[in-house]
């Protein structure tokens, strides 16, 4: 039977413990250095694009196809280079192709970070390095190869919008104003985030209204850069123990790691290193999930790439026909990731099998 508590699903907003400055040594890295505070992640790629104008703009075959649209212009080519099954780079052809003044983007998938040699390697060629840190925003580091790093903050904890462009080294800001958040989405997306809140505070309820408004809000996030809303700085800021949240993710996710490992895409946890998720390669995924969603477990799909990618990158298709993120945010409980466990015995889940 389906239960009144969701385990996964979007976040509601974070008030319950009210604003006050956490007791730890300041803030998360993510917002130490130089930063600006955007309302979404997707519109950083937006200003970097603007500010440098590259010819080329290189991302990886899988990825969040919500990011494309950043570099669309008439000057920019939009090339992939090739993700494996593992999600490593296939590859060092693409790199021959690199020239001074590109843009290329890197994917810190689910936390971990798989690609510094390649990032050294470009760098070298004289190439804008961005980190797309959006699955890794509590890790304690972030890669030195990289100019910038763009944070999600919406995908850890419960803001109505955010988003962080952070520079690093010597590289600078770019220079705007930014413009206030568009008002009817911010109070959809604030509407979608209380409602979450308050169906978790009281779930007997079963008013599960906000799940509707999310899927409405979440593809129309502003793709043009404008500011992140006072609400969400003060959260980030001052509403949230950092440590508890990166804790409670890390141990959920070993808790998962030691019954999955054999279908686990990263079954070892590094220090430093605070995942999105649990990522599964599952031969009969979709049967899985449909199971989960009926007793309320609610695992994404990071990401269907059919529309966008194209097809002759075939590890990257086929990853994304078996990928599957278990939850293990800060909000589950071991009862929680036990029930999880439980569907995955009783319908006898195994991996998908992938060359070594």
């Amino acid at each position: 039977m389906p239960s009144s508590r969701i385990v996964g699903g979007m976040f509601g907003l974070e008030l319950g413990r009210g604003l006050s400055v956490p007791a730890d040594d300041g803030p998360p890295p993510f917002l130490r250095g130089r930063h600006l505070l955007l309302a979404t992640g997707r519109s950083a790629f937006t200003l970097l694009h603007r500010a440098f104008k590259p010819a080329r703009v290189w991302l990886p075959s899988h990825l969040c196809g919500v990011v494309i649209p950043s570099f669309s212009s008439p000057e920019a080519e939009v090339r992939f280079y090739a993700i494996d099954d593992h999600l490593l780079i296939a590859d060092d052809a693409w790199l021959d192709e690199v020239q001074a003044g590109d843009l290329v983007v890197f994917n810190d998938y689910f936390g971990f970070n798989l690609w510094d040699d390649w990032g050294r390697e470009a760098r070298r060629r004289g190439a804008w390095i961005v980190e797309d840190a959006c699955q890794a925003l509590l890790n304690d580091h972030f890669s030195q190869q990289a100019h910038y790093v763009i944070f999600s903050p919406r995908k850890f904890v419960g803001v109505p919008d955010g988003g962080v462009l952070l520079a690093q080294g010597d590289a600078r800001l770019p220079g705007v104003e930014l413009p206030p958040v568009p008002v009817q989405w911010w109070l959809d997306a604030l509407t979608a985030s209380v409602r979450r809140a308050e169906f978790d505070r009281n779930h007997a309820s079963g008013d599960r209204s906000w799940f509707e408004l999310f899927q409405r809000v979440e593809p129309s996030g502003p793709l043009e850069p404008c500011a992140m809303s006072e609400l969400s700085r003060l959260i980030l800021r001052h509403g949230l123990d950092w440590h508890e949240v990166a804790r409670r993710r890390r141990d959920n996710y070993r808790q998962l790691a030691e019954a999955l490992r054999e279908m686990a895409i990263f079954p070892d946890l590094p220090d430093g290193v605070v995942p999105l998720g649990f990522p599964v390669r599952m031969a009969e995924r979709e049967a899985a999930r449909q199971r989960l969603f009926a007793e309320d477990v609610y695992p994404p799909v990071h990401w269907p790439i059919e529309k966008f990618v194209p097809s002759e990158f075939q590890s990257s298709h086929r990853l994304a026909r078996w990928i599957m993120t278990l939850p293990c945010d800060q909000r589950c409980s071991l009862d929680d990731l036990d029930r999880a466990l439980a569907i995955l015995r009783r319908m006898g889940a195994g991996p998908a099998r992938v060359a070594i």
